[in-house]
């Protein structure tokens, strides 16, 4: 049999850009609004205490002074661009395989093909369970980490996707 490696016309391969993203579930951005309300929260009650807490020189108390009024403004600054990143984030099933959209500044798509997935895990933690959120975990051949995660989905979707991907993997033994 003879070797055959025929030239494709690049003009009539499938657009990544032409898919049809489903953006994260809108609980989601709450989600983030509260991780990020959480940790700038300690921020400024930290810097209010280190402020407030025992004898300093007088050139280190007018620095802690600032401390909170930088907490503040860093907070400003940063949640409204974790809710845009999030706003981002958005996935596409396909026949073979899996899409994910992310990245705020530089935007990136991962394709992951159902045959490479060996196994997928749902997770959830306290604030997603608060939320009715879970993350989907997928790892491929050669690897023991993880090789793409996908936050914000429901959970109900989450369990679902990981079923459909995993009966298209031929992984079925390892729900």
């Amino acid at each position: 049999m003879a070797f055959l490696n025929l030239q494709i016309d690049t003009n009539d391969l499938p657009r990544a850009a032409d898919l049809e993203m489903e953006p994260m579930a809108p609980a989601y951005e709450r989600e983030v609004l509260t991780q990020q309300l959480i940790v700038w929260g300690i921020v400024f009650l930290t810097s209010i205490i280190l402020y407030l807490v025992g004898d300093k020189p007088e050139m280190l108390k007018h620095f802690l002074a600032l401390l909170p009024l930088a907490a503040l403004l860093l907070a400003m600054l940063i949640i409204p661009l974790r809710i845009k990143q999030v706003r981002v984030k958005a996935i596409a099933l396909r026949e073979h395989d899996i899409a994910y959209r992310s990245g705020l500044f530089f935007r990136k798509t991962v394709m992951l093909a159902f045959n490479r997935v060996q196994h997928i895990e749902v997770t959830v933690g306290p604030l997603q369970r608060r939320f009715g959120l879970a993350s989907l975990k997928f790892f491929t051949a050669g690897g023991s980490a993880v090789d793409l995660k996908v936050d914000g989905l429901m959970r109900e979707r989450a369990e679902q996707l990981r079923a459909y991907i995993l009966d298209r993997s031929g992984s079925r033994g390892e729900r």
